[in-house]
């Protein structure tokens, strides 16, 4: 069984490749809940339908599924975005990605 690695932004390389299907959670981001380890947002990088120059951010947490935080400017002529791109958008502070 494989267990999830969280990795802070601030540690990806800007030259890393962001696909869509990675995972990126935000923490501390205010949610009402007992342990601090549990506040927080999950995204995912996902593909907009008909655009082939952007990727997106999508809430997957309960409440707020469906909303989009930010989008991504393609790596072009690539399908991905650089870790660049990713933390100029949605910042370093809080923010972990998921090692798969």
């Amino acid at each position: 069984m494989k267990i999830d690695k969280w990795i802070p932004l601030a540690n990806i390389n800007d030259k890393s490749k962001i696909w869509a299907g990675t995972r990126v959670r935000l923490y501390n981001v205010g949610l009402n809940v007992e342990d601090r380890n549990d506040d927080y947002y999950e995204y995912l990088v996902s593909y907009i339908y008909d655009n082939a120059e952007f990727l997106q951010l999508t809430n997957l947490s309960p409440e707020e599924a469906g909303n989009i935080i930010c989008i991504l400017q393609k790596d072009l002529p690539n399908h991905y975005a650089l870790g660049k791109t990713l933390k100029k958008m949605i910042g370093v502070e809080n923010t972990f990605v998921l090692e798969e």
